[in-house]
């Protein structure tokens, strides 16, 4: 994957940051509009929206932040993963059932969640395992073919869980990734580096798998992995890519995990209805 792709990507990443169109609607309304929806116990669903485009507006900032060399910006981009990640479980905890004879609906897209529990496992999401959970629960038919990345992220949970992966071709292109998980390292390093060439064609274009700031020059899905099999107590294969070469890979954050007093506001309300 050429270069200028990822300065083009860094390019497009700094300038959504940098627009005053976005500063204004992401951060400073959407604050304005999650402060003043959280009084309003019949406001819940706007105040679940404001959680999750405020939260979207950090994540990115903040992984531009680190882009730009400063190690900090992973605080921010973590408390805009406690926005969002709040977002989804008080919708989860908040959808009605299903009506006799329908299909039960998802509470939130399976991107979004697959987005989330990937960026949860990377950023080491201390209040993520509620929604690992859900993810986990989602039966195969709630993915199609499409669904490569939540269906993943569904069967990497597993592994961290203990339990064996669902080989199925709704893996796509994470498949070899799956079939190397306890081969060759060689093997498996190769294939994490070609999920990476995918990545960054999904990273351009409305609707694409990567098509979020957090995402776009993160490598997320590798991250995630590395974090996994650490914590499965396996060695993780050198992946030689550049986007592992980049500060979002190289940089650390710290043990600690910031507190967001807006997420810790809706979460409390979750929990009180």
């Amino acid at each position: 994957m050429s270069l200028a792709t990822l300065t083009s990507l860094h390019r497009g990443l700094h300038e959504w940051a940098n627009r005053d169109g976005n500063q204004k609607f992401l951060r400073d309304d959407q604050e304005t509009q999650l402060r003043r929806v959280l009084r309003d116990p019949t406001r819940r669903t706007q105040a679940n929206v404001a959680a999750w485009m405020l939260g979207s507006w950090h994540l990115g900032n903040g992984m531009l932040r680190v882009l730009n060399g400063g190690s900090e910006g992973f605080d921010e981009a973590r408390k805009g993963q406690a926005l969002r990640r709040t977002s989804l479980l008080a919708r989860k905890n908040h959808q009605t059932g299903p009506r006799r004879g329908q299909h039960a609906r998802l509470p939130f897209s399976l991107l979004q969640g697959a987005w989330t529990s990937l960026l949860g496992l990377a950023l080491h999401d201390p209040g993520a395992e509620p929604l690992y959970e859900f993810m986990m629960s989602l039966p195969d038919i709630a993915f199609s073919e499409k669904d490569s990345v939540a269906f993943f992220t569904r069967e990497l949970l597993a592994l961290r869980a203990g339990r064996r992966p669902n080989m199925s071709s709704r893996l796509g292109p994470f498949e070899e990734v799956m079939l190397h998980w306890k081969g060759d390292e060689r093997l498996l390093g190769r294939a994490m580096a070609d999920l990476l060439d995918w990545h960054l064609k999904e990273a351009r274009g409305a609707g694409k798998n990567y098509d979020d700031p957090a995402c776009r020059i993160y490598p997320v899905e590798i991250i995630a992995i590395q974090n996994v099999r650490e914590w499965t107590e396996l060695p993780s294969p050198r992946v030689d890519h550049p986007l592992m070469h980049s500060n979002l890979a190289t940089m650390k954050p710290s043990l600690s995990w910031p507190q967001h007093e807006l997420a810790a506001a809706l979460e409390r309300k979750t929990r009180s209805r």
